[in-house]
């Protein structure tokens, strides 16, 4: 897949998983062809994924070159002038637009946002009549400073853009909350447009340009959502990451930042992240000059100096939810409260608990309003009515390493135990558990065949040959440009997953391989379905000249490698493939 709109995650092979939302949206934008699609809210904190996912969105829907437009817009955390903010929501909408019409990947360089008269050129250029009207009207209200009659033509410029040249537009729109803390009615930045985000009432009903805004303040945007937009989005949290997409995750992490981890340490990951993305991010580019995820030793130590040091990545995006929070809604009793609730967040606590408990002097409304407010902030969380902590292990350190009693003791020696013992925890629930681990099992398989593919073999090809059974006699171990697991498209039919692609530089023989690492012998069943999806892999890829090869760990049946040899399929059941290089 060409990535047209830069993503933020970096190399593009590290977004991994959401397989169910990619799936749920990608048809909401197709039906959106229909009329059928209502705007949508992604709901989730920061740094779990939502960016991602609608960047990928973005690139995925560019790339079909349907009919549907996407357009990507980040509302900026700091304050801003309506009429500057209109001319940047414009421009980047009318550049977006003549990209994707015209496919010229040059019209996404943010850089390129400059005047009108620029604007206006590249429209005339490109043939955009109705772009070249919307601009001279445009620039017309922003030289009389007509705040709010530019705000509604651009606001609605997506829909008519879209419906003028027959086509449909998707809007994404992230940080949608900041739409009312942000943006100001006067150049001075004095009279707040706190109800802004009411301006879409009508606009986000319109299903051929529906609305697809996230949210990291996840109280704070469904309070705006409810009060502002009542009844006009469909929220959709965005959960943490199912376990077989972690152990891939944690994998690829391990592969990027060339940080080798064993089966057990993957799982150990997983279980002490509880599917965050954020998370295991951290954990993998934490800038702890002592990281070694190799051991557990390590990575109690390399997650210690995340939560409880001030610098650590998790400490700080935390602090920042929580520094922000306190101030808006009165810090009066609500650190303790917090803390009450932390400690207890394994069940929900109600009002006379809090009260009677903390020794809080207000009435039960006073108290309803607080919680409100803290639950809004996304450091609390509600349950029927009731309230709890937030039932995250990591977040329970890091608040208490700055509220705790004695933060000292806390740093030293009360965290630093409480980790031993979750650690010995889980350790143990492995040891019950080892040989069910299947999705770590395979994961760690492909992950030690990529990794000899990039760093070990490529040194001494003969090593792969040796390794390697059924290769044709004129195959030539060269280098390879990637190495890499691989799935299907979006909504591609059929859909399949490959374990390694290894894509050959020149005309050499690129690798496409299938990984199992379980105690059942290769069927000729499993041959024929990884031969097909080889085939369409091949062709989605144009691969026009590959190896297929077959790691069993458990070793084939026979008439699996009369098949193989047959069809000239390599495999292998050499264990030195999951020893370290």
């Amino acid at each position: 897949m060409k990535i047209w709109l830069e993503e933020r995650i970096g190399e593009p092979d590290l977004f991994t998983g959401r397989k169910k939302e990619l799936a749920f949206f990608l048809r909401w934008i197709d039906r959106i062809q229909r009329r059928i699609s209502q705007s949508t809210a992604i709901l989730s904190r920061r740094k779990t994924g939502k960016t991602a996912l609608m960047e990928r969105l973005y690139n995925l829907t560019f790339q079909q070159n349907g009919r549907v437009v996407p357009f990507y817009f980040e509302i900026r955390e700091t304050d801003q002038w309506l009429g500057d903010f209109c001319e940047e929501f414009f421009f980047t909408f009318l550049y977006q637009f003549m990209a994707f019409v015209t496919r010229k990947q040059e019209y996404l360089d943010t850089a390129r946002i400059g005047s009108y008269g620029e604007a206006l050129k590249n429209a005339e250029r490109e043939g955009l009549d109705y772009l070249c009207d919307l601009l001279r009207k445009a620039e017309i209200f922003a030289a009389e400073e007509k705040t709010d009659h530019l705000w509604n033509m651009v606001r609605d410029a997506p829909r008519m853009t879209a419906l003028h040249y027959n086509l449909f537009v998707v809007q994404m729109i992230d940080e949608f909350q900041f739409i009312n803390r942000f943006i100001f009615w006067d150049k001075e930045r004095t009279r707040r447009a706190h109800n802004l985000a009411g301006s879409y009432l009508r606009t986000c009903e319109y299903k051929s340009a529906p609305l697809l805004v996230s949210g990291s303040w996840v109280g704070w945007l469904m309070n705006d959502l409810n009060r502002l937009l009542p009844g006009r989005f469909i929220k959709k949290p965005l959960g943490n990451m199912p376990e077989d997409e972690i152990a891939e995750m944690i994998f690829r992490y391990s592969l990027s930042e060339n940080m080798p981890v064993t089966e057990e340490i993957a799982w150990l990951i997983a279980q002490l992240t509880e599917g965050s993305p954020f998370y295991i991010n951290a954990l993998f580019r934490s800038v702890f000059e002592e990281k070694d995820l190799s051991t557990e030793a390590g990575v109690q130590r390399t997650l210690e100096y995340e939560t409880l040091n001030l610098d650590g990545s998790i400490n700080t995006t935390w602090m920042e939810y929580i520094d922000s929070a306190f101030p808006r809604i009165n810090e009066k009793y609500a650190k303790d409260i917090v803390l009450y609730l932390s400690k207890h967040r394994d069940r929900r606590v109600g009002h006379r608990e809090l009260k009677e408990k903390l020794g809080l002097e207000m009435s039960d409304p006073e108290l309803e309003k607080k919680l409100k407010a803290i639950f809004r902030s996304d450091i609390i969380e509600e349950d029927q009515g009731l309230y709890r902590g937030v039932r995250d292990n990591i977040f329970d350190k890091v608040f208490r390493r700055s509220y705790a009693d004695d933060i000292h003791h806390f740093v030293t020696r009360e965290a630093p135990d409480e980790y031993r013992v979750l650690f010995n925890e889980i350790s143990e629930r492995y040891g019950r558990l080892r040989g069910d681990h299947n999705r770590y099992k395979g994961a760690f398989a492909e992950f030690m065949i990529i990794h000899r593919l990039i760093h070990d073999v490529r040194k001494e090809g003969e090593l792969f040959k040796s390794l390697m059974g059924n290769l044709p006699d004129d195959f030539v171990y060269v280098e390879y440009g990637e190495v890499r697991s691989c799935h299907s498209p979006p909504l591609h039919e059929p859909e399949f997953q490959i374990d390694v692609l290894a894509r050959a530089e020149g005309d050499g023989y690129s690798l496409i391989g299938e990984v199992k690492n379980r105690k059942a012998k290769f069927s000729v069943k499993e041959a024929g379905e990884f031969r097909e999806k080889a085939g369409e892999l091949m062709k989605l890829e144009n691969v026009d000249k590959a190896v297929l090869f077959v790691f069993s760990v458990s070793g084939f049946f026979k008439n699996t490698l009369a098949y193989l040899k047959k069809h000239g399929i390599a495999w292998t059941s050499d264990k030195r493939w999951l020893e370290k290089p």
